[in-house]
This record gives structure tokens, C-alpha cells and sequence, in this order.
């Protein structure tokens, strides 16, 4: 028996250390009572089930309010193409994936993305790249299903293949995609944005352990990407491609909706699209540095809804055994946020997400063969665990491409550096594997 403190608690664990090789199911765990802190810290917001996501964060000074709202009136709208009846709407396109931020990313959970008939809706999108992480030549590094004038770039359709995992078919409306793959990634719920913007990198690396010089198979690797000139470790994005929710923000804004910015300050096509040369501009850019900052302000005060237990008993076990499997190797309970210049009441802030924000390689059930800029096919940041039983229970998809109806489907597709903590959990008593999920659930 030893003791571990795990998620800010204690714990009395039972035969925690996993064996290398997968064994018998794992002996039950009797964890003492807990006292759990809360899910956000100062972020955490009282469970509102109509619509969980993007609240605000209650700790905020309502003085700090002003720049929030208008940056959620910009994410919440409909952005139109210039020129449009409001010149700070005006912009969109000509090649975009939908009209407003909110159309991937709502209150009420995880946005659709499969639709019927075989539609692909727009909160999945698909990212270009060869092996080497190369964009297309024409359609550059996304591929746009909306136009403002014109075809778009392409459609995509979906059907099912008999093992579970999704089939997407591409058709390109001009150049084929000669060898580019087209990479599904689901948009995700929004909280606690704010508080994985400000953990320290030398947090985030301490985790680090690119060559597994610890020999357990877990092989972190941070993600350097340039950002405004600088070097700094990626934490945003399926691949960690963004190093900041900023430069996340603007992203989004440029490749999702045609938005120039400050950061991406030519439009959102190549050298071999005339369409954006011909299309009028809403302004240079169209999203001023204000109406950036403004939304970033949104997304960094969002907050996160408070742990639902059920049964503690069970939610405890479930801990216990999230751990002794071998799930936290990966998916670390706890970070804590440095000093915030911007929303004091972040600073110092101990929170649960359930994520390193490093990559790992995940086998090659999910290895789509598109590799992007300096992460490889295979390579998949750690996503978040924390409002995952809300996402599910309001029939959200998981994993990059939205082949996991449930979480259970999520983990039984885990390999590579996973796969020792997937066969664990299969080996688990049916009991146990309950009482994991309704812990997962519940965070």
C-alpha cells in the first residue's frame, strides 16, 4: 500500500503501480473520502445543464466586464461579407467554413458535426498536410466548404465503415488533392480557456520525456512553434499548433471565417486563388486589434461547471482506478496558472483539467497520415478531460475525427503510447469500468 497525493487530495491507493505488461483486472480500490477542490478554482461555475459551456467566469471584477461582453457580441455574431450593413461585422470569406464563432462552438455542448445524409457540418473541419506536414498547394492548409462568391474549395461527405471508424470523401472543386490527406478535427467545447493560456511552460516541460529515458512508454513531446517571432511550446489546437489563445483566436478567425487580422494579415488564400484578389475587402484588417482583444477576453474569462459526483463513492473509485490504470500518464489532473497581468482573480489558480498539453503518439488506428507543422500523423495532443460527460450526454463525438460516440468507444481506440492504459481498462471488471466512466463523466 503506499500513499499518493493525486488531483489535490489524498489517497490510500491499493497495488497502484500498474505492471508493464497487462495482467489480471486490477484490484479493486478503496480510496479514503475526499474532499474535492474545486474543478476551476476561481473559474468554477455552478452547473447550469441547459447550457454548460461559454459562462463567464464568476471571480472576474464585474469592471472587467465591458471588454468581455463585447468580445462575446463578436464571437456570437454573424459576420458578413464586405461590404455588409455593419462595418464591424464585415469581412467574411470569400472561402470560409461558417459565419460566426459560435456556429462550432456553443453553449449547449459539443456542435453537431455529422449531419444527415452523409453532411459534414462545420464543426468539423479538415486540415490539410502531407506526411511531411506540407499544405496543398491551392487550398493551402484547410479546406473550405463555403464561399461568399463562387464554389468553395470543396464538400465532404461521411459514411460509416463496419469496424466504427468514420470514412470522409473529399471532392475538390478544381486541382485533386495529389497525395495531401485531408484531416478531420472536431471543434471542442470552450472552458477554462483562460486558465490553460497562463500554466507555466516549465510546468508543461516538466512533464516532457520526448526519448522515454524513464522507460514507462509514455513519450511527451512539447511542441515548439513560432508565435509572433518567438519560440514558444504549443498548447492549443488537436496538433498543440498554437502556443497562445490569441494566436488561437486569430487563427480560427482567419482559416475558419476568411478574417484577416494584426497576425494573419493577408487573406486565407494561396497564390494560385484569384477569388480573394477579386473580393472586396472589409478593411485592413478586418478584425482590428481591439475586436482580437475583445474576444480573446471572452475566451479567456470562460469558466469551468463544477464536478458532478453522483454517487461519491463510486466517483472516488473511479479516481482511483482513472489513475492505477495508467490514464493520468497522460491526462494530468492537476495544473496550476502563474500571475494573470490580465484578470487578477486567474492568478495562482490550482485547476483540473486532466491534460499535459504535450504530444503523443497514439498508434496507428490514429495515424491519418497528415502530418502539420512539426507534429506528426500520429502525434495528437493531449485533449482536456474536464466537461467530457456533458459533451456525451448531449450526444457529441469524440476524438480528432468523431468516430467515438462514447467515451468508452474514445479509450477502446488508444494505442500506441495508450496502448498499455487501453488494455488495462479492457481488463478491468465490468464494476470497475463503470465506476472509471462515471468518474470521467463527472469531471
Amino acid at each position: 500500500m503506499r500513499r499518493a497525493v493525486w488531483a489535490g487530495v489524498l489517497l490510500v491507493l491499493t497495488a497502484c503501480t500498474a505492471p508493464d505488461r497487462p495482467g489480471p483486472a486490477p484490484t479493486p480500490v478503496t480510496p479514503l473520502p475526499i474532499s474535492w477542490t474545486p474543478a476551476g478554482g476561481s473559474a468554477t461555475v455552478t452547473l447550469d445543464a441547459s447550457r454548460p459551456f461559454l459562462q463567464f467566469a464568476p471571480a472576474i471584477d464585474p469592471s472587467e466586464w465591458a471588454g468581455v461582453s463585447q468580445g462575446r457580441e463578436l464571437f456570437v455574431a454573424q459576420w458578413q461579407p464586405a461590404p455588409g450593413p455593419r462595418a464591424l461585422l464585415d469581412g467574411l470569406g470569400p472561402q470560409f467554413l461558417t459565419g460566426a464563432c459560435s456556429g462550432c462552438h456553443q453553449s449547449t455542448g459539443r456542435a453537431e458535426a455529422l449531419g444527415p445524409g452523409g453532411r459534414t457540418l462545420p464543426a468539423v473541419l479538415f486540415r490539410l498536410g502531407d506526411a511531411q506536414g506540407e499544405p496543398h498547394p491551392v487550398y493551402g492548409e484547410q479546406l473550405q466548404t463555403a464561399a461568399t462568391t463562387g464554389d468553395p474549395e470543396g464538400q465532404v461527405t461521411w459514411t460509416r465503415q463496419p469496424d466504427g471508424r468514420l470514412n470522409y470523401q473529399v471532392q475538390v472543386s478544381g486541382d485533386p488533392l495529389d497525395g495531401v490527406r485531408a484531416s478531420a478535427r472536431l471543434s471542442p467545447q470552450l472552458l477554462g480557456m483562460g486558465l490553460l493560456d497562463r500554466v507555466p511552460e516549465a510546468d508543461l516541460l516538466a512533464w516532457a520525456d520526448e526519448l522515454d529515458r524513464d522507460r514507462d512508454g509514455i513519450s511527451g513531446r512539447p511542441h515548439w512553434v513560432t508565435e509572433e517571432g518567438q519560440v514558444k511550446l504549443g498548447r492549443f489546437g488537436w496538433k498543440a499548433i498554437q502556443a497562445s489563445l490569441r494566436s488561437q483566436s486569430a487563427a480560427a478567425l482567419h482559416q475558419d471565417m476568411g478574417l484577416t487580422t494584426s497576425l494573419h494579415p493577408a487573406e486565407n488564400c494561396t497564390v494560385r486563388q484569384a477569388v480573394c484578389a477579386e473580393a472586396v475587402s472589409g478593411g485592413q484588417p478586418e478584425v482590428s486589434d481591439a475586436a482580437l482583444e475583445a474576444i480573446n477576453d471572452f475566451l479567456t474569462v470562460l469558466a469551468v461547471p463544477e464536478r458532478r459526483m453522483g454517487d461519491p463513492a463510486t466517483f472516488n473509485a473511479g479516481a482511483a482506478l482513472f489513475e492505477q490504470v495508467g490514464c493520468s500518464s497522460c491526462h494530468r489532473s492537476t495544473l496550476t496558472t502563474g500571475v494573470s497581468s490580465r484578470f487578477a482573480a486567474l492568478s495562482h489558480q490550482t485547476f483540473y483539467p486532466y491534460t499535459d498539453l504535450l504530444l503523443h503518439d497514439l498508434g496507428p488506428a490514429l495515424d491519418d497520415g497528415a502530418a502539420e507543422k512539426g507534429a506528426q500523423s500520429g502525434e495528437w495532443r493531449t485533449p482536456p478531460l474536464w466537461g467530457a460527460g456533458l459533451v456525451e450526454a448531449s450526444g457529441g463525438r469524440f476524438l480528432h475525427d468523431g468516430r467515438a460516440s462514447t467515451l468508452a468507444e474514445a479509450v477502446t481506440w488508444h494505442g500506441g503510447e495508450a496502448e498499455r492504459a487501453r488494455e488495462r481498462f479492457g481488463a478491468l471488471q465490468a464494476i470497475e469500468r463503470a465506476a472509471l466512466l462515471h468518474f470521467l463523466r463527472g469531471l
